[in-house]
């Protein structure tokens, strides 16, 4: 398999891996719940040690699996046109030509996924070859196969606003927050479209709202916007928080449940 794509819509596989900065979590989908088989500490796929890289070959065995990245390597851009052409191909050559004037780096380097989330707004996807490539790597050595290759954040952004969720439709988060390791997501969006996106580090609960606020108020001012709803979820931070509750209202937000949250959340159960 060459990976060429990043996937918006496509179903989910019935078995995948995430991963993440800390951690590769591999799940089961039974009967529409996930279950995690297997969890292995790690900074990736990229640096199992051989123990590490021994016991996840024997979870995933020889049957084939998706795998989701989470957003550290990947670079977002939104842009926005007066109007758009009608073909994905022409909708792909006017997002490069925008990237190529804020973008310093070479192009061929990277996987470039354009979306059209709708309107005349295109969400531009970067993900390094290497990163790509030692994934494929990894499975090449193994006889599990690879046959579905996302990213975690586009993948809740799908299941969430693109597809709509059944009891939350009417009243969509207007900011979803990916959380993995010291990473942090913001994606803020309006009418089911996302117009600003922003990755953030944090390694402690009080770092992660300081990014919380600063981003709020950013989208405050450069986009008058004032969000009032989210979606939050939380993966697996190096820190643990010592009241949800409490902190929500403090950023003036309104935490909206989702239904079926763990499956969303690619968490599982145990």
């Amino acid at each position: 398999m060459v990976v060429d794509k990043l996937f918006f819509s496509y179903p989910r596989p019935a078995r995948y891996c995430v991963i993440g900065s800390g951690s590769i979590d591999c799940f089961q989908r039974e009967k529409g719940r996930l279950r995690r088989i297997h969890s292995v500490e790690t900074r990736g796929m990229m640096n199992m040690s051989a123990d590490d890289d021994e016991r996840l070959a024997a979870v995933l065995g020889n049957r084939s699996w998706g795998v989701f990245l989470r957003s550290d390597p990947f670079i977002f851009n939104i842009f926005d046109f007066e109007q758009l052409p009608r073909g994905e191909s022409k909708r792909r050559e006017l997002a490069r030509w925008r990237l190529e004037k804020v973008f310093p780096e070479d192009l061929s380097n990277f996987i470039h996924t354009v979306l059209h989330p709708g309107g005349k707004r295109l969400l531009s996807v970067l993900l390094p070859l290497r990163d790509a490539g030692r994934v494929e790597d990894w499975f090449r050595r193994h006889p599990a196969s690879l046959t579905f290759f996302g990213n975690s954040t586009l993948e809740l952004m799908n299941r969430l606003w693109a597809n709509g969720v059944a009891g939350i439709r009417k009243q969509s988060p207007q900011v979803l927050i990916e959380l993995d390791n010291q990473l942090g997501v913001a994606v803020f969006q309006e009418s089911q479209r996302p117009y600003y996106i922003r990755k953030f580090r944090c390694d402690s609960e009080d770092m992660f709202l300081t990014e919380l606020r600063k981003t709020l108020e950013y989208v405050k001012s450069n986009y008058s916007r004032n969000p009032r709803s989210v979606a939050f979820f939380a993966g697996r931070p190096r820190f643990s928080f010592s009241n949800q509750a409490k902190m929500w209202p403090e950023l003036n937000l309104l935490p909206i449940t989702v239904p079926g949250g763990a499956a969303f959340a690619m968490q599982g159960d145990g």
